[in-house]
């Protein structure tokens, strides 16, 4: 008796009269292929009874590959009451398993050095790679991972050594917040920091400070204020920065949360938003739409984040050439709170 031989992407392709490449991006659900091509594809694959063949596509050698991602969550330094952190999380969950993975998380123990659950999980052959998360400069996760030839892909760049696949910001991520604050007339701008130590903060500062450059502005050090993650440490620094000899008219936050605790501070110190103080945040959550003044924002999408760091993981894996940087710019949500300068008001 003769086995019917099971539709595989290349029948589909021919079908369709499409590469291969471009019927494998349709049928997992790019972006950048058109919803007419993307079901032009999917009734192809129907027609012809396609199902993807996960294993053979994925696990080149299946008694070597775990079929399973590795994500684990370092409790001190992740955000995970941020709903910006939930919807990545769940974006990386729905990716992963779309491509037919599972996505593992764990945590270190109390006090544990950061490598060593990778170190567990290497040694184990649970995963066939990892999904790293605020990388920070001097990673020593990354370091681990580079020096084991471990596959992983890195939410920001650690540094410029290469060897691995990382989802960034555009290099110019804060020029929209920026250049929209001084059309609005504001000359002395802030800005709200994460901490220093992960690489997206020191990112987007040096965005900042260029953004400013661009129109003749020269940063101020002292408007410069890292924060932590949360509004209460927005609130603190927000309240230094207004009690300061000249404080801002304008402040962009490096995430909403943050903006949001920065309005919060303005409401404690008399003060209005937009009247006399502008804030930008970033990452559009939800939240940013329902608070009072409508929070103006950078939209950063989290799920076109995770994405492409599984994509880009899952290239890592099967080969290491295809893997490669890629860069999503931010694009500015203007609500109400951002207003014209207070001088510029009076003029």
């Amino acid at each position: 008796m003769r086995t019917r031989k099971r539709p595989t992407l290349r029948d589909v392709a021919r079908e369709t009269g499409l590469s291969v490449t471009q019927t494998s991006r349709a049928l997992n659900g790019h972006g950048d292929v058109s919803t007419l091509t993307r079901h032009r594809v999917q009734e192809a694959a129907a027609r012809i009874g396609y199902t993807p063949n996960l294993e053979a596509r994925r696990l080149k050698k299946p008694d070597t590959r775990a079929g399973s991602i590795g994500l684990v969550l370092a409790t001190k330094s992740q955000r995970f009451s941020d709903p910006f952190f939930g919807e990545l999380l769940t974006a990386l969950v729905d990716e992963a398993a779309r491509n037919g993975c599972e996505l593992q998380l764990s945590t270190p123990l109390v006090d544990e050095d950061p490598t060593v659950s990778y170190e567990r999980a290497v040694a184990a052959k649970r995963v066939d790679g990892f999904v790293v998360l605020r990388a920070a400069t001097g990673d020593p996760r990354v370091r681990y991972l580079r020096e084991h030839s471990v596959p992983f892909v890195t939410f920001g760049r650690s540094d410029d050594l290469g060897g691995h696949p990382a989802v960034n910001e555009s290099i110019d991520c804060l020029r929209p917040a920026v250049d929209h604050l001084v059309a609005l007339g504001h000359r002395r701008i802030g800005c709200l920091a994460e901490p220093l130590e992960h690489a997206v903060a020191a990112q987007r500062i040096a965005s900042f400070r260029s953004s400013l450059a661009s129109h003749g502005i020269e940063a101020d050090p002292d408007h410069i204020i890292p924060s932590g993650f949360r509004e209460d440490a927005a609130a603190e620094a927000t309240g230094r920065l207004l009690e300061s000899r000249d404080p801002p008219s304008g402040l962009v936050a490096f995430n909403d949360l943050l903006a949001m605790g920065a309005v919060r501070a303005a409401a404690s110190h008399g003060l209005d938003v937009p009247g006399d103080l502008s804030i930008v945040g970033f990452d559009d959550i939800h939240a940013a739409r329902l608070m009072s003044p409508p929070l103006t924002t950078l939209r950063y999408p989290p799920q076109t984040i995770g994405r492409e760091l599984i994509t880009q993981l899952l290239k890592m894996i099967d080969d290491p050439t295809c893997a490669e940087d890629v860069y999503i710019a931010p694009e500015l949500v203007v609500r109400n709170s951002t207003g014209p300068a207070p001088s510029a008001m009076s003029e």
